[in-house]
């Protein structure tokens, strides 16, 4: 493999990133005067979206240094690119502070006693809020550090992976707690009268899913005319196919549960979103985030083919991006399906600025280790 040609190409996608979302967010910031609320509203939800592939592809480093395989060697490269992204996403997370107002009903002072969740007074109120998103990302942040830190440590080759292994452990609990307080702060109390305990599964599953259909797509584009050996694509589609259908339990465990329990409380969350055109974009995530990826990925030749695994992760990938969607708009918009121009325009912004991040990360290092590639081919 030539690394400096490859770098040489991350460079340039690094420069087109950067112009897309160089043009993208003067375009939003013109919206922002035309529209404030609308503004911090699509910004939140392109924010959660792509500060979500940042968690994700920690968990992917972090859950592959515990269970070893081929496959972590081939994505390790990719995924330690994106989760060296979280320090600049806290910063991002600015702009849903400044637009707490604008955003979250709760913040406006509405009276919870009439509201329904006087309960919740306490724990939703500005500065809390704040607090908690600050040590979320501080948790996270000296998690990605130590992780980073002793992956590329070169010490003593017993104390190295037994560190890392600690590490990876607690920084997974770390991970799943602070997801369970932040998907409640950063999507739950956009509806503070609504609750799920399984959402938080929801929201890791949807992370965890994003991240690795990325990075699986882009290891198969890279890597092009590579003699990577077949079985780190078999094993990626293999987790692709196991992920699909966990994020399709949890979700219709979800949904089974609060239909059935019929509570006034809890259906009102998923009557706005099978109603006014929602429903359409449910009927298409149940297709393209579930049925078409997992016939596709039951075929053994399908994942072994990185040209064939390639354009089935992608669409997972962007099967995410209408989930992630799904999950806030119609919060906004209950009346009916709409995207507005923002919502492009702001999720193009902060995608450019967070691909020219991700692809300067990837040239400072090999994308791939060199025991892969003495691996044999047919391993």
């Amino acid at each position: 493999m030539n690394d400096d040609a490859l770098h040489s190409q991350f460079a340039r996608w690094q420069q087109r990133a950067l112009i897309v979302g160089g043009a993208t967010a003067v375009l939003a910031l013109i919206g922002a005067f035309l529209d404030h609320a609308q503004f911090f509203r699509s910004y939140l939800i392109a924010w959660l979206f792509w500060s979500g592939l940042s968690f994700g592809a920690l968990v992917i480093v972090m859950m592959q240094v515990l269970s070893g395989g081929l496959w972590g060697m081939g994505v390790r490269g990719l995924a330690t690119a994106a989760f060296r992204t979280i320090p600049a996403m806290a910063l991002l997370f600015i702009p849903v502070l400044l637009g707490l107002h604008d955003i979250f009903g709760w913040a406006n002072g509405a009276n919870g006693e009439t509201s329904g969740y006087h309960h919740k007074t306490q724990y939703l109120n500005a500065p809390f809020f704040t607090a908690r998103a600050i040590l979320y990302f501080v948790a996270l942040g000296i998690v990605a550090a130590l992780v980073r830190r002793w992956s590329l440590a070169r010490g003593d080759a017993k104390a190295v992976p037994t560190r890392l292994t600690a590490i990876s452990a607690s920084g997974l609990i770390v991970y799943v707690l602070c997801m369970n307080f932040a998907s409640t702060d950063w999507i739950m109390s956009l509806d503070p009268k609504w609750y799920s305990t399984i959402f938080v599964e929801v929201v890791i599953m949807g992370q965890f899913l994003s991240a690795l259909a990325l990075v699986t797509a882009l290891l198969a584009v890279f890597t092009r005319g590579e003699a990577i050996p077949a079985k780190v694509f078999h094993d990626l589609g293999n987790l692709l196919l196991a992920f699909v259908i966990f994020w399709t339990y949890v979700s219709f465990s979800q949904f089974l549960i609060i239909w059935s329990g019929n509570l006034p409380k809890e259906i009102g969350w998923y009557l706005d979103r099978s109603r006014g055109g929602w429903q359409w974009a449910a009927v298409t995530l149940a297709v393209f985030q579930f049925l078409l990826p997992f016939l596709l990925l039951l075929s053994r030749a399908a994942k072994r083919n990185k040209q064939r695994l390639a354009p089935i992760a992608l669409g997972i990938f962007l099967a995410n991006i209408l989930a992630n969607f799904w999950l806030l708009a119609p919060t906004f918009h209950p009346s009916g399906f709409l995207v507005h121009w923002l919502d492009v325009a702001e999720f193009l912004a902060l995608g450019g600025f967070w691909f020219a991040l991700f692809f300067y990360f990837l040239r400072q290092h090999p994308l791939l280790p060199q025991q892969l590639m003495e691996v044999k081919s047919d391993a």
